[in-house]
């Protein structure tokens, strides 16, 4: 009886995961745009966890892997897609249905990584809910910022078709997950962090995207690693 039970703990986080990603779309919905974002950053704390304590029980499974794929498809592709609709509520025709490839290609990309043996240590395209993090948090950004993107139909055609295309590029990047090993392994992550904290600290809620456009440049440093380097 133990034994199952503690089997079902990560699964808890993970659909607690799941969750949160539904409210966040019922906070679209209902026009509440912040809290909207705010149900997806906790999502992404439950996302951390469920995978840290199947570790640290020891209780990763194939169930385990599916489930929380099928969470990341609704918290961090398909309530990010309704948040990009819902910015963009300036642009008139089709235009706007350009957020539809947010959920396609992270569904894409999910059931790819699920299959793929080769993402332990790094990941091969940007992460789904790194992606979906960055583009939900425009929510809570200031309304003259997003004039950049959510006004302008090309601009917005834009940036659907980039960050969608991002999650199933072919380019290298460091996975975030701490591991046990020497401090020089985690240079990528410090750095990473320092960025994010100054950004936090001059432009506000502007740092999530700013740390996205870091994480996705970060793949230069595994281009051009020195041969046996980690």
């Amino acid at each position: 009886m133990y034994i199952h039970f503690k089997k079902q703990i990560p699964n808890l986080f993970t659909l607690g995961n799941l969750s949160c990603g539904v409210m966040s779309i019922l906070c679209i919905f209902q026009d509440d745009l912040q809290l909207a974002v705010l149900w997806v950053l906790l999502a992404a704390v439950l996302d951390f966890f469920d995978g840290f304590l199947a570790r640290l029980l020891k209780v990763s499974g194939e169930l385990g892997k599916q489930l929380d794929s099928l969470a990341d498809m609704v918290t961090f592709g398909v309530a990010p897609g309704f948040m990009l609709y819902a910015l963009s509520d300036d642009i008139d025709g089709y235009v706007r249905y350009a957020f539809l490839l947010l959920p396609v290609f992270s569904a894409y990309r999910l059931a790819k990584f699920n299959i793929d043996t080769r993402q332990t240590n790094s990941f091969i395209g940007v992460p789904t809910p790194i992606t979906g993090i960055m583009c939900i948090s425009w929510g809570y950004i200031d309304e003259q910022i997003r004039e950049y993107i959510f006004v302008n139909p090309w601009s917005f055609v834009l940036f659907c078709s980039v960050v969608s295309l991002l999650l199933v590029s072919r380019i290298r990047l460091p996975s975030l997950k701490l591991k046990k090993g020497p401090l020089r392994d985690f240079t990528k992550h410090l750095v990473l962090l320092g960025i994010g904290l100054v950004s936090l600290f001059f432009f506000g809620w502007l740092c999530i995207p700013i740390f996205y456009v870091a994480y996705v440049l970060s793949f230069v440093s595994i281009v051009f690693k020195r041969p046996g380097q980690k």
